[in-house]
């Protein structure tokens, strides 16, 4: 606990009670609130950024060290301001833990330590109220009254911070929060995100970087694990090509700034009076000004390093400049490792509106109810691995009595194979005069999809299954797909594979086509999101555990409902909470049964 500061006592107080879900992705939009309060109540700019990154820091802690049984419960933050101090309450459901009379700036290896040192040094009191089961960091800080000397600008703050050799890390996470970093961040994931050459879109907004920060200059490299080389991936001057820096073993590689900066995990800088190397790569870009190297991790991972600089050596960049450069480093960082497939939930949080709006679009893809016949029922299912995905079913009656059922599976996750599952659909509803003839339907797919998916290095699994129920035949054609599953009334399994080529792989290719009666049996279409179901230890469920599911079903000649209610249990139970793997769907055709509930959505 700090030493006592004492404060007016309160006559007359305007409040602000916040509650959000204990999850990181949710700090940003707090902290947007709480700046939108203080700023209705007048307080000063370089205030309300204090307040901000003091409150970022309560409550990241009260999410990251939240024990496992209370996750589900809000964070609340109540804020408290009168006309000479304000306070702020974050409430935590942590073990607890003691509170320093006076934090120190840990070393640069620490884990811990540097939020309670940036709270005290930006408020005038905090203390922190142990109790069972939740506790309470009280917040307490003086208002700049009209009298008084303005407070010292965050920018300053940086700068002496920085002069202690270990905080500029706190900065990132600050600007972490601002909504105007997010949004241009925002902007750039989506372009990233959008199936394109991420190097020109990454070479781009670099040339806008130094737009917005009054820079002439920039090199990103970007870390090869496998050679443990930092590699070139963009600079301001298009014909450099910069060898490869090796990262051999120690914490100082004599000349070359980037190197050391990566391995020591800290910006380094340089200008006139610590110049840079004679033999240092960057000589080429900075022609004797000043700059900075800044490393980019994830988690602890070395991705690469951003430098920046100025031609100009008199002129250093300014530190409200230096925290927007890190800022977009670190975040591209995070975007280049999750475009690598690295599990980063950070992503998220940068891509939550859009990827909601996209998930809407795809639940559109899927139809809403299932066609419902008097000898045939239908229950589907559909699951995918990310917020969208690639998978896609359909089912529609055709002609008197007959359907038409789809499967499919973009190469892929996210939303490019959102996107191509869009099209795949589209072109189903405007084919499906073809629908009797499932091996021509399929090359008919192939001949409108092949050039597109060539482009984007993509390819499409489907199957098309014909079911004529006046003549009890089912036609089937497949793509590359999953052979669809067929178990007469005494259990008795069948295997359809009809296999052809993926779509978008060979133009003008032909695919075969195979006729079988279901008539009394279960029938199953299924992407391969349901076999590669994986559990915690990483064990896949295969092919044998859905066959013999479905023996059971057939054998105790249960409802197409009650069968699609087995494999979704068959498939949480072994999985035990642990992520999905892939997107998930089947469809269960159930021949020869009468049911009177089959008209209800199919896919809840």
């Amino acid at each position: 606990m700090q030493p006592h500061v004492s404060f007016p006592p309160t006559i007359l107080a305007e409040a602000c009670v916040l509650k959000f879900p204990c999850d990181l992705r949710e700090v940003g939009g707090l902290c947007l609130k709480v700046r939108e309060f203080f700023a209705e109540i007048g307080l000063e700019t370089a205030e309300m950024d204090a307040w901000e990154l003091a409150i970022a820091e309560g409550t990241n802690n009260a999410i990251k060290y939240c024990r496992p049984e209370a996750q589900h419960v809000d964070i609340r933050v109540d804020v408290l301001a009168e006309s000479h101090w304000v306070e702020v309450r974050i409430s935590d459901h942590t073990a607890g833990f003691d509170w320093p009379l006076q934090a120190e700036l840990p070393p640069p290896d620490s884990e811990s330590g540097r939020g309670v040192f940036l709270i005290q040094n930006l408020t005038d009191d905090a203390r922190y109220l142990r109790g069972r089961g939740e506790n309470c960091l009280v917040l307490r800080r003086k208002r700049i009254q009209p009298s008084e000397t303005p407070l010292v600008p965050r920018s300053t703050v940086t700068r002496e911070l920085r002069d202690t050799g270990h905080t500029l890390e706190l900065m990132t996470e600050e600007l972490a929060s601002s909504y105007e970093s997010l949004s241009a961040i925002f902007r750039f994931t989506a372009d990233l995100q959008s199936g394109a050459d991420a190097g020109k879109f990454i070479h781009r907004w670099l040339a806008e970087l130094l737009t917005i920060t009054a820079c002439d200059w920039f090199a990103l490299r970007l870390l090869d694990p496998a050679t443990s080389r930092l590699r070139l991936l963009a600079s301001s001057d298009a014909e450099w090509s910069s060898e490869a820096i090796f990262l051999e073993g120690g914490t100082d590689l004599g000349p070359c700034i980037e190197a050391n900066a990566t391995l020591r995990r800290t910006d380094l800088w340089f200008d006139l009076h610590t110049p840079l190397g004679p033999d240092d790569p960057l000589n080429h870009l900075a022609r004797g000004g000043c700059g900075f190297a800044h490393p980019l991790f994830v988690r602890d991972t070395p991705v690469g390093v951003l430098s920046m600089g100025r031609h100009d050596a008199h002129r250093p960049i300014e530190a409200g400049d230096v925290n927007v450069i890190q800022t977009f480093g670190d975040f591209l960082g995070l975007q280049i490792r999750s475009t690598h497939r690295h599990e980063e939930q950070v992503r998220a949080r940068l891509q939550a509106r859009e990827l909601d709006i996209a998930a809407d679009l795809q639940k559109a893809l899927l139809p809403e109810r299932l066609p419902s016949l008097a000898h045939v029922s239908l229950r589907a299912y559909y699951r995918s691995a990310r917020e969208i995905g690639g998978d896609y079913y359909d089912a529609f009656q055709v002609g008197e009595g007959n359907l038409l059922l789809v499967v499919a599976d973009v190469m892929g996750k996210g939303l490019p194979a959102a996107l191509f599952a869009f099209m795949f659909r589209s072109l189903v509803r405007a084919g499906r005069h073809l629908a009797t003839q499932p091996a021509e339907f399929l090359a008919w797919l192939n001949q409108n999809l092949v050039q597109e998916l060539e482009r984007a290095e993509m390819f499409i699994t489907a199957q098309i299954a014909f079911l004529d129920c006046e003549h009890d035949e089912l036609r089937v054609a497949s793509a590359g797909h999953l052979p669809m599953l067929i178990a007469g009334a005494d259990g008795l399994i069948t295997e359809i594979s009809a296999g052809g080529p993926p779509l978008g792989i060979i133009a003008g290719a032909t695919f075969p086509h195979t006729c079988h009666s279901c008539s009394g049996g279960r029938a199953l279409m299924l992407t391969d999101g349901l076999i590669e179901a994986r559990n915690p230890n990483g064990d896949m469920l295969g092919m044998e555990a859905i066959k013999a599911e479905l023996t059971q079903a057939a054998l105790s000649g249960e409802s197409s409902q009650a069968t699609q209610q087995r494999f979704v249990r068959l498939l949480m139970a072994f999985e035990q909470g642990a992520p999905p793997a892939d997107d998930t769907a089947f469809i269960v055709i159930v021949a020869s049964e009468r049911t009177q509930n089959d008209s209800q959505s199919p896919h809840r």
